[in-house]
């Protein structure tokens, strides 16, 4: 399986064996990678049914042990101490799917207004532990953020 720049580049983030939370998980590539490759745990969370079906065959088809639901974003899901992963998506709609209380360590890739990303982090006591720039195609900025114990 071969997964786009960005997304190869998220799953290079993340160590083996993690548990995933993947919020916007489209049709899962990323949490199939992660579960063969990299024998993590994964959650594929998509607000499409159409996504979230999608998401299941490929799993079946790639022979991958993932999870995958259809729900908006993080609500009324237990967090423990999974890695959570939105990407995909713009500053805007990360900002309204982590607008509570989380201390997760998060990765983050959005489309727009990066600046506020960051500030909006400040402001929910994360620091940024690792950015990467990615260009495919067009250029992808991906933020890893820890909590500020």
């Amino acid at each position: 399986m071969k997964l786009s720049k960005r997304l190869k580049a998220i799953s290079d983030l993340i160590p083996n064996n993690s548990h995933i939370i993947d919020v916007g998980a489209d049709h899962a590539f990323l949490d199939i990678y992660l579960n063969k490759y990299k024998n993590c745990q994964c959650l594929a969370i998509d607000k499409s049914k159409y996504c979230t079906k999608t998401a299941i065959e490929n799993a079946k088809q790639y022979e991958a042990n993932i999870k995958a639901i259809t729900n908006d974003g993080l609500t009324n899901i237990s967090l423990n101490n999974e890695i959570i992963v939105i990407s995909g998506m713009g500053t805007r709609n990360i900002q309204k799917i982590l607008n509570f209380d989380i201390k997760n360590d998060l990765i983050l890739s959005s489309h727009t207004n990066i600046e506020d990303l960051k500030q909006f982090l400040k402001e929910k006591h994360y620091y940024i532990y690792k950015e990467l720039s990615i260009t495919d195609g067009k250029t992808y900025n991906i933020i890893y953020a820890k909590y500020n114990i």
